[in-house]
């Protein structure tokens, strides 16, 4: 054989070579697709389902035989159905969550913490798989248990509280501040055993400022939860040892001048500065809200002083702007009181605990403010 004949030999051979062999970059002819509808020509990767709970409906198209399978973390949160064929090529599987009011929280951890799953198909002969991310929850920013701080277990005793100028080196770093007053030498913010108490025996008004948040990164939407209730009963004599009293004590409140056969007001006021505004004021941009509903808590009950917070979480939904933006500026104020530093007739204590802020966004996550459609009493869980 000839070398002219040899080399188109050699040429015909590597073209049937190359004709023959796969581009690793091309897309494979089987394939396993989720949609939100049957109707959805854009497939997903990643998807939501209520903090609420409930069942999502999704939808599958592929060529090939295949299983699917339900993923997290352990807790088990959701339960994927059978796959159901709608027509050829097109399945519909369907994924039911539960509620987020139902998991069990570590130490740290706040009730809309976001959560994580996947949804996984298979193809185990055809070596062929996906899986599309479900995610429940939002995204926590801050969050504080008040763990860190020291004072009266008991919440009408005040002999282990301390005023907020008196707290740790540590306690202090952790950034929250509160105002003097005018006409007032000192702010009558205090310490308990594991909260805050916002207010004194005197009847003159008292905040508590949150720390600067760098999580805050020009947020758009941004939801705080925590728990307030207004103390029940008049102080206790402080003394300087033995066991705390934990006895239900009379409804009554002191203020200045007097006694009251009443409990403390059941009104705080939540404020915004440094940026962004309260949710229910979009059209005019208001920074501040006040809930007169603040609950009292049950000196009778069994389980008294450990469940003094019980149903008394609130939330408040916060909004950005390009010209108002939350961010590191964006501190939040409780105040609870006359702010004016004058003593009122009727004390306003207010109890503060599990403080969590979150952002989401309305792309990927759940806007849960249509839920309860406003700030106040949280009833979305």
């Amino acid at each position: 054989m000839n070398m002219k004949k040899s080399y188109i030999l050699t040429v015909l051979l590597l073209a049937a070579l190359s004709c023959g062999r796969k581009d690793p970059n091309a897309e494979r002819p089987d394939f396993i697709r989720v949609y939100d509808s049957p109707e959805s020509d854009i497939p997903i990767e990643r998807t939501w389902i209520s903090v609420q709970g409930g069942t999502a409906t999704y939808y599958l198209r592929s060529n090939v035989d295949f299983e699917a399978k339900w993923q997290d973390s352990g807790e088990g949160w959701a339960t994927l159905g059978a796959p159901v064929k709608v027509q050829d090529g097109l399945w519909k599987i369907e994924l039911t969550a539960r509620p987020l009011s139902e998991r069990t929280l570590l130490p740290g951890e706040c009730l809309y913490q976001r959560r994580y799953g996947n949804i996984l198909f298979t193809s185990a002969d055809r070596f062929l798989g996906n899986y599309f991310k479900v995610e429940q929850g939002m995204q926590v920013r801050y969050a504080d248990d008040f763990s860190w701080l020291n004072g009266s277990a008991e919440p009408n005793a005040t002999h282990k509280d301390l005023p907020i100028s008196r707290w740790t080196t540590a306690q202090q770093a952790v950034g929250y501040t509160a105002s003097v007053l005018p006409g007032q030498e000192m702010a009558f913010t205090y310490s308990k055993e594991g909260y805050v108490k916002i207010g004194g025996d005197k009847a003159i008004g008292a905040d508590l400022m949150t720390p600067r948040i760098p999580g805050f990164l020009n947020d758009t939407l941004v939801v705080v939860t925590f728990d307030a209730v207004v103390q029940n009963g008049d102080i206790l004599p402080d003394f300087s040892g033995g066991t705390e009293p934990i006895v239900p004590m009379a409804l009554r409140t002191r203020a200045e001048g007097g006694e009251e056969e009443t409990v403390d007001t059941g009104s705080l006021t939540v404020r915004l500065s440094g940026g962004g505004y309260i949710r229910d004021f979009t059209g005019t941009g208001g920074t501040s809200i006040t809930f007169d509903d603040i609950p009292t808590y049950d000196l009778a009950s069994p389980s008294y002083p450990s469940d003094i917070f019980e149903g008394s979480r609130y939330i408040l939904f916060i909004e950005g702007t390009d010209q108002n933006p939350v961010g590191v500026n964006t501190t939040i104020h409780f105040e609870a009181g006359d702010m004016s530093g004058a003593a009122m007739e009727r004390c306003n204590r207010i109890f503060i605990d599990n403080l969590c802020i979150y952002r989401f966004s309305v792309l990927f996550d759940e806007d849960i403010f249509p839920l309860i459609g406003h700030s106040g009493k949280d009833t979305v869980l």
